[in-house]
């Protein structure tokens, strides 16, 4: 998996590609935004059946997130052979998202991230339920940690039907 995303790092070209040729209004995600005070989790999935393989999941996980950061309307997505869309995905919002920050690709250990992620959710008072949900739709786990800093923690990862995103941060 980690060497699969370096290499989409690698080449932009190909990462601008697959984000282009993913059509949001085609897949179906799941979105958990938790908040309490300047706290906030938020998880992104998207089962493993909609993606011909994990850079184009990953590509369609960063162009959900981008949409819904920068809130544009996914029914008004540009062509994917849209010159200018492709060359601002190459030059501008893969590094704004990405290599503007400090990337750290290493493997996450199962268990550490599950235990966090549970003290994540309990810090923002996500309901039992919830948690309980999450924790199921984990099963055989791999994750990968993108990005980590002292008030952001960026990770993306793979259960045995989904993949996924983990974003936790401190906004104020």
């Amino acid at each position: 998996m980690k060497q699969e995303l370096q290499k989409l790092f690698a080449d932009l070209h190909l990462f601008s590609s697959l984000v282009a040729n993913v059509r949001l209004s085609n897949l179906t995600f799941d979105v958990y935004h938790l908040k309490k005070a300047d706290i906030e989790v938020d998880l992104i999935f998207a089962k493993k059946a909609q993606f011909a393989h994990l850079q184009e999941a990953f590509s369609a996980l960063f162009k959900k997130e981008l949409f819904d950061g920068e809130e544009w309307d996914i029914h008004e997505e540009p062509e994917p052979n849209d010159k200018q869309w492709l060359h601002s995905l190459q030059e501008v919002w893969i590094k704004e998202y990405f290599l503007n920050k400090s990337i750290s690709m290493k493997v996450v250990d199962d268990n550490t991230f599950l235990s966090r992620l549970q003290r994540d959710l309990r810090d923002v008072n996500a309901p039992e339920s919830v948690v309980h949900e999450l924790l199921l739709r984990l099963n055989n786990l791999e994750a990968i940690q993108m990005k980590q800093g002292h008030v952001y923690d960026y990770i993306f990862g793979q259960s045995e039907s989904e993949y996924f995103v983990f974003e936790w941060g401190i906004y104020v």
